[in-house]
């Protein structure tokens, strides 16, 4: 629902302690956020927060460095306008299960994640989601575009307008059969081929509940615009992904297992809507199908990825392991007549 008031009373788990009001404090103060209106979503591991879009980046101001915090000249991010999700981990939270997930990763190879204390287990999680939405937005793939994390506490824009998250998937309300839920499967199973070959990795946890159904203007990589502005194209429907700190690389030792389960609980959700869907099996080959003319890069990370914030990455803003030649259209356009011929 919309954002209730953050002072409402509730900790919610611990999750709004004291050092993450001194965060969301110093982001109002950075003036990446104006003020933190509170709750828009709880699961069993976080809470996400609306803020309103603070001012700086609104008219093209500049990121400042920020000499307070352990890191070193960490500058804060701006807005560009948007409004902004603080996804705050919960601390009490139990990461059961969740070990899997980071040991087989080559990023984190020497942590084991059992042997972190539970406060370290929160940090590494929510550092861990973070990197990973830095590698899908920069490899074009449809995500809340990452804005800055500190501790347990991911800064993200906010899917939303007025206060009012975005729905998911499982929330449209659309006739069974209808042709616009064809349309959603295919943004679906193009973002999981997507998120494999741009920027390497796998969902693992994709299903009905962390896909968001937004306006395309929610993930431009251009600043905001009022509703006056937009045009038709602006306010196109696009699934968009969430929830990524159980993403894992390609070369995980469960990537295979985990990508036929992100593709098997996706045909699960759109049969039951009265579609069309491809086989697990020509699925799975469909979003491994080779590129033409892609690079041969290494798959793995580079330390220059470990950095913090946003130094994650070489220079720019484009993700190393971009794959030239991409064409989402042509791959609509594959995957529609696949779908004709069954």
């Amino acid at each position: 629902g919309r954002a209730e008031n953050m002072n409402a009373g509730k900790t919610r788990g611990g999750a709004m302690d004291g050092s993450v009001r001194l965060e969301i404090t110093a982001a109002i103060n950075s003036g990446l956020i104006n003020k933190c209106n509170g709750v828009v979503k709880e699961g069993k591991e976080a809470l996400v927060y609306h803020a309103e879009g603070g001012w700086r980046g609104r008219d093209g101001g500049a990121s400042i460095v920020d000499g307070s915090h352990s890191i070193p000249h960490v500058e804060f991010p701006a807005s560009d306008g948007y409004d902004v999700a603080v996804k705050v981990f919960k601390r009490i939270s139990e990461f059961k299960g969740r070990g899997a997930y980071v040991d087989g990763d080559p990023r984190y190879h020497k942590q084991k994640f059992k042997t972190n204390d539970q406060r370290e287990q929160v940090v590494m999680w929510a550092e861990k989601e973070y990197r990973n939405l830095i590698r899908a937005d920069r490899a074009g793939v449809s995500v809340p575009k990452p804005l800055m994390c500190r501790e347990n506490i991911l800064f993200m824009r906010f899917c939303g307008d007025d206060g009012w998250p975005s729905p998911q998937l499982k929330e449209i309300e659309i006739k069974k059969g209808s042709d616009r839920w064809t349309t959603l499967y295919c943004q679906s199973i193009l973002a999981i081929r997507k998120l494999y070959h741009c920027a390497r990795l796998i969902h693992a946890d994709l299903s009905e509940y962390n896909l968001l159904i937004c306006p395309s203007w929610q993930i431009s990589k251009d600043r905001f615009k009022p509703p006056k502005e937009r045009s038709s194209e602006d306010e196109s429907l696009q699934v968009v992904m969430i929830d990524f700190g159980q993403a894992v690389e390609r070369g995980h030792p469960a990537a295979k297992e985990l990508l036929q389960r992100d593709l098997s609980t996706m045909r699960d959700f759109f049969v039951r809507q009265g579609i069309k869907v491809l086989s697990n099996e020509l699925a799975e080959d469909f979003v491994l199908a080779p590129i033409q003319d892609i690079e041969s890069n290494s798959e793995q990370t580079t330390e220059k990825e470990k950095c913090y914030n946003n130094n994650i990455d070489d220079q720019g803003s484009t993700w190393r392991h971009a794959v030239p030649g991409w064409n989402d259209e042509k791959d609509m356009e594959l995957l529609l007549k696949k779908l004709m011929t069954l």
